[in-house]
């Protein structure tokens, strides 16, 4: 069987594009690769106004802030492209290619939008606000990948798209339409009933704390449920993360900035290098927890930190909450793999030496990486159904 193939994010095609779609909106003309001083003065206070509103007072919850021209595009010519390749990475973690998805609450569609890079071949993104939609789907058909938009207000009408899918996207809109929680896991049961048996729901959000225990929760409400967890976890008990002392668990992965990203960025005075998100995969109703290999699994689940016994990672596999180390230097062969460990990889470990939740290589100790950030579990590796 063949393997999934993951899309490059293949910005430098994507970025003129998305400049062309803002500027024939607003009805300007300009050079079509980059922003004049004026515009991009004016983005950039759009992109301040989007990080107040969200990560400080919160005061654009509840409110059709893609309404604001202004703070639409900034969010067409900068979060469009942060949460495009977050879409990217986390959509290759499904070991099938989802033919039919549903993008809630998707804004400018760039969620759906990875899912069509993916290789989905009907895909519909719906939101309340019609002209973010409509910019979504102009971006996305300029670059040749149809995609079809619904107008949407949640809660005050059916879904107005019929069918089962494959993948059902809810991305950073959970706080949005549920500021207290308060329905949030009716409504994404009811999604949950629109996928196929081989389905899989996908929720996304910051990896702000408040952000971050939200889908731990719902992770957890989810495993009482009976509802399998196809990523980030392999570990099927309750999330130690949401334990006392527990630190924010969520994803890292490698975030591309060409020019553009770096001078919205040095401008709004964003300090951020890498892609940094909550997340759940979960699969449908009717299906069961992956069959994992017969080994000991751990996703890594930080960094690597420096401690008065050399560099260790804290894991969360198979047999809950681990930290690893090295007792050797040089590393041996079999072992190498730690030298170059990832957060979010999901690694295997065969013959440590264990002492209370402490794992250490020695001799004999082999260590290898089982699924690559952005991979699916490996027993699916080789699977494509789609």
């Amino acid at each position: 069987m063949k393997r999934k193939k993951i899309p490059t994010p293949d910005l430098e095609e994507l970025i003129p594009i998305l400049i062309g779609v803002w500027r024939r909106w607003r009805k300007e003309p300009g050079p079509p690769d980059r922003l004049q001083t004026r515009e991009f003065r004016s983005v950039v206070e759009g992109i301040k106004t989007l990080q107040k509103g969200f990560e400080g007072e919160n005061s654009l919850i509840g409110q059709d802030y893609f309404a604001d021209p202004d703070l639409l595009g900034a969010s067409l010519l900068y979060q469009w492209l942060i949460h495009y390749q977050q879409g990217l990475s986390l959509i290759g973690e499904i070991p099938i290619t989802p033919m039919r998805v549903l993008d809630v609450c998707s804004g400018p569609a760039p969620f759906a939008f990875a899912a069509l890079r993916h290789g989905a071949h009907e895909v519909y993104a719906v939101d309340q606000n019609l002209q973010a939609l409509q910019l979504g789907a102009e971006v996305s058909g300029r670059y040749g990948l149809p995609m079809a938009i619904r107008r949407w207000k949640c809660f005050k009408g059916p879904l107005p798209v019929e069918g089962q899918f494959d993948l059902i996207i809810v991305g950073h809109c959970l706080k949005e339409l549920f500021p207290n929680g308060e329905g949030e896991h009716a409504f994404l049961m009811e999604l949950m009933n629109r996928l196929t048996p081989r389905g899989y729901l996908l929720l996304v959000e910051d990896s702000f704390p408040e952000a971050n225990r939200r889908i731990l929760k719902l992770r957890d409400r989810f495993v009482r449920d009976g509802i399998a967890v196809q990523a980030p976890c392999v570990w099927k008990g309750e999330c130690p993360a949401l334990q006392p002392g527990g630190a924010p668990c969520y994803a890292q992965r490698k975030l591309e900035k060409p020019f553009l990203i770096k001078e919205f960025q040095r401008a709004a005075e964003i300090n951020l290098s890498s892609l940094k998100m909550s997340y759940l995969l979960l699969r449908s109703p009717q299906a069961s927890w992956p069959e994992l290999p017969a080994k000991r699994l751990y996703r890594v689940i930080s960094p690597p930190v420096t401690s008065f016994h050399g560099t260790r990672y804290y894991l969360c596999g198979v047999d809950g909450k681990k930290n690893l180390g090295s007792r050797l230097e040089p590393l041996p062969k079999e072992a190498k793999a730690f030298d170059y460990l990832k957060r979010g990889e999901l690694i295997s470990i065969e013959e440590p030496f264990e002492h209370q939740n402490a794992l250490d290589i020695v001799e004999g100790t082999r260590l290898g990486v089982e699924a690559a950030c952005g991979k699916p579990l490996p027993e699916e590796a080789e699977t494509d159904e789609g």
